[in-house]
């Protein structure tokens, strides 16, 4: 049964944006299941493509994120000389069941978003409240939770969010294409653009695709002359 089809039958609207059925670059979609793995780790909840934009869309769950990776921040402030400035308490009363349209919502995302940039998020990397109430761009809330990810990786939080060069890479690209968005992201995984390794496909004399492509110039060649007597050769 299809997404679509179930959700007509348990008597809601299937809403593609919810999802992450229209992004087709398997680097990116790699690193969300990253981060549903990190998440769902810390807060013991079940994550993935398909529910994490409908689990955090209140705002409630990153909120609970932010309380767990605080107790991090605070053993590190703790026993680091210099910890530079780091946010003093996770977001407050925070409404945890509300509906995703409720202004509980909307004030969960801006609690969330000003620890975020308190954690030393760059603003490049936050996303607009409305990218996650409003679907507008789940991409960029996969950006700043990426960041967040970072961040607490950096005060001592085990986070196993770094990627190989190829997924760099691709974040590089949206640095490249949509300008200082994705910078941060692009630094963290991976610093400046990685060169991935090229394969060298030119035949060179003795290699088997050489002597491959030899026997079929023979056989061009030579049309009245059956093929297996020179590939017996």
């Amino acid at each position: 049964m299809t997404r679509e089809r179930r959700a007509r039958k348990e008597g809601g609207k299937y809403d593609r944006r919810m999802s992450f059925d229209d992004v087709k670059d398997e680097r990116m979609l790699m690193m969300v299941d990253k981060l549903c793995i990190w998440m769902g780790g810390i807060l013991s909840e079940t994550l993935n493509r398909e529910n994490l934009i409908t689990s955090i869309r209140n705002g409630g769950l990153m909120c609970r994120l932010a309380t767990d990776i605080q107790y991090c921040v605070d053993e590190f402030k703790a026993n680091d000389e210099d910890p530079g400035s780091l946010p003093k308490k996770a977001p407050q009363n925070v409404a945890l069941d509300c509906s995703a349209r409720s202004m509980e919502a909307r004030e969960n995302v801006m609690k969330f978003l000003t620890w975020a940039r308190e954690l030393r998020v760059p603003e490049s990397s936050i996303f607009s409240p409305d990218d996650l109430l409003k679907l507008k761009g789940k991409m960029n809330v996969v950006n700043t939770l990426l960041a967040v990810a970072r961040r607490a990786k950096d005060c001592g939080m085990a986070a196993d969010i770094d990627a190989p060069p190829k997924i760099a890479n691709a974040f590089k690209g949206l640095e490249e294409k949509f300008g200082k968005k994705f910078d941060h992201t692009a630094a963290a995984f991976g610093g400046e653009k990685k060169e991935i390794k090229k394969v060298d496909t030119k035949l060179t004399a003795g290699s088997a695709w050489k002597i491959v492509q030899q026997k079929f110039d023979q056989i061009l060649q030579l049309p009245g002359k059956p093929a297996y007597e020179i590939f017996r050769a």
